[in-house]
């Protein structure tokens, strides 16, 4: 016998559409998760169980996860229906379906969404709006670590709340002042709609919010939260009126971050972290090479980056400010220097980025296959770092190495060859940039101050194309 799933929507307050209700009826085994049973067995569906038929309620079986549902599907044959929340095909069970099982045995038969209702609810458009779900398995695309950087770009959020990712924990990584709506329950009696701030409900909690009392710290489950950003995240990094004017500023801003922008050690420095004059020195790859390092390595809308020798992480937070869809992982063996990295990617919004403190290439072992790859640092041990990323590297990837001696170009040219990538190319970066002669001369009432270009030491980027 052949198998069929037929993978049924529900949204109470709505009908089943006849040719679902059919599919429920000519089923050999229902499949529920216990909340869509409790939904299926409400006084709403009771009616339609009992006039299809009276044996439908036999027919349910309940499962938890949704692995339990894949693994009982695979050894099935027959008519099974599955039932999803609202469209399957929204961050539901359908699209698991579908990459599971041959798409002719598997039809969908949707319901209105729960985000479709809710914006409904709160009388709000949402073609402006951008969806994600921090709902489910911890293997998802986005996490609550990257809202601040989607909260700078799009004026509307929807998302899908759940397990640890609680509308409480969630509001700590939103804009204080945007405005919230949590909906809780839709569809159900109990029903409930709270409209506030992000940083009501980060100061105060549900429990104030609602007036609920202290048995109830957070909201019912499940619910879902409509934020209002504005499209422009604005953090208060108390470092004076001038400098936060300047982060308002770069938060607007998706490609040249300049090298003041980002918290960085001096080169020379013995004992970096506890003194405050070795900030902001020259471990920072420069804004000029920065540029032709992003250009070069031709960054996709999504995928996975490695920034190897991630230093204070500016190639790496501008890529992800560039393609927010990246997958970027820092990889740094000096803990200083990646709490740094952290720090500058908070500062900068460039959320959601995996710090991996550790040696390459050993480090990277167990991270994604990736993309592309950014070698800025080696620690001495370019040719083992370069031979991991070549044979973990994806299809049609770009390696990038930026180098400042002779013998690591060479050394890079050399086994990039060897590798087998199919065009390696190099350049050259040398800039010089406008300086004063002498001291600057300020308020003094002169207009003669003279300036000059001042080299700095180039800086070699190799790109190898697998």
């Amino acid at each position: 016998m052949s198998r069929k799933i037929n993978v049924i929507g529900l949204q109470s307050g709505f009908a089943l559409s006849r040719e679902a209700a059919a599919r429920l009826a000519e089923a050999d085994v229902i499949l529920a998760s216990p909340r869509l049973h409790e939904v299926f067995a409400s006084e709403e569906f009771s009616c339609f169980s009992a006039g299809v038929s009276g044996t439908l309620s036999q027919k349910i079986k309940v499962i938890p996860r949704v692995e339990d549902t894949i693994s009982f599907l695979r050894g099935f044959e027959g008519r099974a229906s599955v039932l999803a929340s609202g469209d399957p095909l929204f961050f539901g069970i359908g699209g698991v379906l579908l990459s599971e099982f041959p798409p002719e045995e598997v039809k969908i038969y949707p319901a209105v969404s729960s985000v479709q209702l809710a914006f409904a609810k709160a009388g709000k458009s949402w073609e402006d709006a951008f969806f994600m779900s921090l709902h489910g398995p911890k293997k998802r695309r986005w996490k609550p670590e990257d809202l601040p950087l989607l909260a700078s770009i799009h004026p509307k959020l929807a998302i899908l709340t759940g397990g640890e990712n609680r509308p409480c924990e969630i509001a700590r990584f939103l804009p204080e002042d945007s405005k919230v709506y949590v909906l809780e329950r839709l569809g159900l009696p109990d029903e409930k709609m709270t409209v506030t701030t992000a940083s009501k409900i980060k100061n105060e909690g549900a429990s104030e919010i609602k007036k609920a009392g202290p048995s109830k710290p957070d909201f019912s489950e499940p619910n879902l939260m409509i934020v209002e950003t504005g499209g422009g995240m604005t953090v208060e990094m108390g470092g004076g009126k001038a400098e936060d004017q300047k982060q308002k500023q770069n938060q607007k801003v998706r490609f040249g971050l300049e090298e003041s922008d980002f918290e960085h050690y001096k080169k020379s420095s013995g004992t970096r972290g506890g003194n405050s004059s070795d900030i902001n020195g020259g471990l920072i790859t420069k804004d000029e090479a920065r540029a032709v390092i992003l250009h070069k390595l031709r960054l996709p809308l999504e995928g996975v980056l490695w920034d190897i020798g991630a230093g204070s992480g500016s190639v790496g937070i501008e890529a992800k400010r560039l393609s927010p869809n990246l997958d970027v992982y820092m990889v740094e063996r000096d803990p200083e220097r990646l709490a740094q990295a952290y720090r500058n990617a908070v500062r900068s919004q460039a959320g959601g980025i995996t710090m991996v403190q550790g040696e390459a290439p050993e480090a990277l072992a167990g991270l994604p296959a990736p993309d592309r790859v950014f070698i800025g640092g080696s620690g001495g041990r370019l040719a083992d770092t370069i031979k991991f990323a070549s044979g973990a590297i994806r299809a049609g990837g770009i390696i990038v190495v930026s180098a400042v001696t002779l013998e690591s170009i060479g050394e890079a040219l050399s086994l990039f060859s060897k590798e087998g990538f199919c065009s390696v190319d190099a350049v050259s970066v040398a800039a010089s940039r406008m300086e004063p002669v002498g001291k600057p001369r300020e308020n003094d009432g002169r207009k003669d101050q003279k300036n000059y270009l001042k080299a700095l030491n180039p800086v070699f980027i190799i790109r190898a194309r697998f």
